[in-house]
């Protein structure tokens, strides 16, 4: 019980966050691991990096509203962050897919706008960033109840109302938006995680054997569901999703958990990690679409698959650097401009 702390999941935030792109990094790649059932299983449920961006996305922003609780700067820090990068890296591959022919000027407008997602559209060019504007939306109300009322009963609420959003669409048209609405509950837990690091509770044994079990169970749910049933009836119902309400938060407080453990053995600084985390946003954005432009050109040459694979690796993160610099220093001058008119 040592290293058994939910500061942690604080502490090692962005190295979690470093992770769980590469998890995601690793779910996209064309790599085959069909020959080593283990890691072909951990490749496939590579999307769950998303559920822990998310619940790591709730505590963030749970700290975020503690120190400043102005709704106004509250969206323009969020968007100041996601808008910037998301914007470039969709205008240039949707404007590239437009004057291939494979995108219509429609298509380009609803994913500038975030509405492909919502509509359906048949070219959508992302849903986790449309999905995190609504939930950021969502925030300053759920925090004002989270402060005001019973915060167990608030984020019980939250879950259960995201629970009975995905129920209720799920057998109709708008099933295609349980990629979203499943996830509810685990942003939300991430402000209950917020509120045990800031008022110190302690994680004890009992906690450590509930967090087996839910482990365990989201687990076998999962893979059980994965081996026995088609892959239309677990997208359809939600069921490639549903374990990660259980599995995430005890994944982040193991891996959290492991990383302090290397930490007390001088591994102190996992740059890797740091860096992957710092970018996952430009990371996340670029790394799918370098695969698919780039899938044809390495047919035509023969590259190895592996190969090619790690090169796309690489110029994603040398993309993700130069875009984040570039989208930095674009909003430092833009905010700097905006303090020194109210100076004046």
């Amino acid at each position: 019980m040592k290293y058994f702390n939910y500061k942690l999941i604080s502490i090692y935030r962005t190295q979690l966050m470093g992770i769980a792109i590469l998890w995601i990094v690793f779910f996209h790649s064309t790599i085959n691991t069909s020959s080593v059932p283990i890691i072909n299983t951990f490749k496939t449920i590579g999307y769950g990096g998303v559920d822990i961006f998310l619940m790591l996305s709730g505590l963030g922003l749970y700290f975020s509203c503690q120190k400043d609780n102005n709704v106004m700067r509250f969206y323009k820090r969020r968007l100041l962050r996601i808008i910037p990068t998301y914007m470039i890296v969709v205008f240039i591959i949707c404007l590239l897919n437009w004057y291939v022919g494979e995108m219509s000027l429609t298509d380009v407008i609803l994913n500038l706008t975030t509405l492909s997602f919502w509509v359906n559209s048949n070219k959508i060019f992302d849903w986790y960033v449309p999905a995190i504007f609504v939930l950021y939306l969502l925030t300053p109300v759920f925090m004002y109840y989270f402060k005001s009322k019973n915060k167990y009963i608030s984020v019980a609420a939250a879950i259960l109302i995201g629970l009975l959003i995905t129920v209720a669409i799920t057998p109709t048209p708008l099933s295609y938006l349980n990629i979203f609405t499943i996830r509810i509950p685990i942003f939300f837990t991430g402000f209950l995680v917020g509120y045990w690091i800031e008022t110190g509770k302690k994680a004890n044994f009992l906690h450590l054997i509930v967090y087996i079990v839910m482990a365990i169970l989201g687990l076998t749910f999962l893979i059980v569901s994965m081996k026995y049933l088609s892959y239309e009836f677990l997208w359809n119902n939600g069921f490639f999703w549903y374990p990660f309400i259980l599995i995430t938060l005890p994944l982040c407080v193991f891996v959290a958990t492991s990383l302090q453990a290397f930490s007390a053995f001088g591994m102190k600084k996992f740059i890797f990690l740091t860096f992957c985390g710092t970018h996952s946003l430009e990371i996340y954005l670029i790394h799918e679409r370098v695969l698919n432009i780039t899938a044809k050109i390495s047919r035509n040459l023969s590259i190895d698959n592996f190969i090619y694979n790690v090169i796309c690796i690489l110029i994603t993160f040398l993309m993700a650097f130069l875009l984040k610099k570039s989208v930095a220093s674009f909003t430092s001058k833009f905010t700097r401009n905006i303090r020194s008119r109210k100076a004046a």
